[in-house]
């Protein structure tokens, strides 16, 4: 009898979750809200030498496949106001929108990659973060 393997893809998450919205409270504003949250994604386990001498250096230890552990999970929270401002009237009005974005709101540290290198002192810790919170200022022009 055959045994199947899951060795997760890079990309791989367990739970998903996405939550986008808008509406609009007053007639001069409208307000859209953005929240993601996802389990964290795997890396591989390595040893950190070529112990089968093919120049690579990524062996992993015996019986490990690849992308077995896994890093945190990621959280953030977006929001947009915007509103519409007519400039001019009759058939050559324009319309301009001003927006205001907030990313990441909560300031969530959300880490990127892991080190997987057992003979590193690093091992399993995090080395990269995703964006911080961040504010965007926009204006769009139609016409």
């Amino acid at each position: 009898m055959f045994r199947t393997l899951h060795w997760p893809a890079d990309f791989d998450r367990r739970h998903r979750f996405l939550l986008l919205g808008r509406v609009s409270v007053v007639k001069a504003v409208d307000f859209g809200v953005g929240l993601t949250l996802n389990s964290g994604g795997p890396f591989t386990e390595t040893l950190g030498g070529d112990v089968y001498n093919n120049g690579r250096g990524r062996a992993r230890p015996a019986g490990l496949g690849r992308n077995t552990r896994e890093g945190d999970g990621f959280a953030s929270l977006d929001l947009r106001a915007s509103r519409d401002v007519k400039l001019g009237a009759g058939k050559e009005a324009r319309t301009m929108t001003l927006g205001l974005d907030g990313f990441n709101l909560l300031n969530r540290v959300n880490y990127g990659s892991y080190v997987g290198t057992l003979s590193s002192p690093l091992f399993g810790l995090p080395v990269s973060a995703r964006p911080p919170r961040q504010l965007q200022f926009s204006a769009r022009l139609k016409f």
